[in-house]
């Protein structure tokens, strides 16, 4: 089940990409390409722990980092991974920059191919005249507290995650448990989109221009939607449900917050079945009712809310999971 990655040729439009700031950065292997690395289980390890083997064209990924921060002194790169058909590292860029981050990241992109080509000949590569990378690339920016943290977390883990969707592909429709404030609610769907380092808590007045902070709140669930980060939110009325469906168009992630049971025989259904299929949804419930109720209140809205703001603010790996009692 592939991750989202997602808004490889868009860019924030309220951010200077020339600034001082930290970033997590995405690039997919094209299509042509060889293999970045391998990831296999270690078969000595009680759980499930992932042997990363770089593969030639890894190397010199990472060769190609390290050329990309002594040519531009200004760049850092705080953790890389190169996993097999995509690379992620975390970049802090520690000064204002005259070049902007799109021409540095370019420049890091021509490299490699270039040094792939010199070093391999006869690859086809080199031969058809193909670049390493996919054109474009995902930018994920620390807009808050923690996300330093968050993406150097997130890529760390990456392996490991990636080793779990090969290994248990079931693992996405089996039914588990995770606490939130004391209260066990039941998972469906993705479990990995709790791992997300961008997540935000959509809550919106049925009348919007009564949310407080509005248009702060618009920038930053647009910034999410942007950088493919995951929608948290029981989306429970009209306003709510246009930024979700905004993220579903996008391609993102989305994590629901709901009230009611599943079943082996009771999967989610229609649009549901299809994201959770896809890997771009999570659905997190109280289980309190056998089917969707007709009517919400403003207690139990106000209940649902809560567990999904709980949820938007949990950093990767910090999740409290078990499974359910057979």
């Amino acid at each position: 089940m592939p991750e989202c990655l997602h808004s490889f040729n868009r860019r924030c439009k309220n951010h200077d990409y020339r600034s001082r700031c930290i970033y997590m950065i995405t690039m997919l292997k094209s299509a042509q390409a060889p293999l970045f690395s391998s990831i296999t289980p270690d078969p000595s390890a009680a759980k499930v722990s992932p042997i990363v083997e770089i593969y030639p064209a890894g190397k010199i990924i990472y060769e190609s980092l390290r050329w990309l921060t002594a040519k531009y002194p200004a760049l850092r790169v705080l953790r890389a991974i190169a996993m097999p058909d995509h690379i992620h590292f975390e970049l802090f860029v520690t000064e204002p920059t005259e070049m902007a981050l799109g021409n540095m990241i370019a420049a890091f992109k021509s490299t490699c191919t270039n040094r792939f080509r010199e070093k391999f000949p006869e690859s086809s590569i080199a031969l058809d005249d193909i670049p390493l990378f996919e054109d474009g690339f995902n930018d994920k920016i620390a807009l808050r507290s923690g996300a330093k943290d968050a993406f150097y977390n997130y890529i760390a883990d990456n392996p490991r995650r990636y080793l779990v969707k090969k290994l248990y592909s079931y693992f996405f429709f089996h039914k588990l448990l995770i606490e939130i404030d004391g209260q066990k609610c039941g998972l469906y769907g993705n479990i990995f989109l709790l791992d997300s380092p961008v997540k935000s808590f959509v809550k919106l007045s049925r009348i919007p221009e009564r949310t407080p902070n509005l248009q702060q709140k618009i920038d930053e669930w647009e910034e999410t939607i942007r950088s493919g980060g995951v929608l948290v939110s029981p989306f429970i009325n009209p306003a709510e449900k246009r930024y979700r469906d905004m993220a579903v168009s996008n391609g993102n992630g989305i994590i629901l917050v709901a009230d009611y049971r599943f079943s082996d025989r009771k999967k989610p259904y229609g649009e549901l079945f299809e994201q959770c299929a896809e890997g771009r949804l999570l659905i997190v419930t109280t289980e309190e009712f056998e089917t969707p109720p007709k009517a919400m209140n403003y207690l139990h809205a106000r209940e649902l809310n809560a567990i999904a703001e709980t949820i938007a603010a949990l950093p990767p790996c910090a999740a409290r999971l078990r499974r359910r009692p057979s």
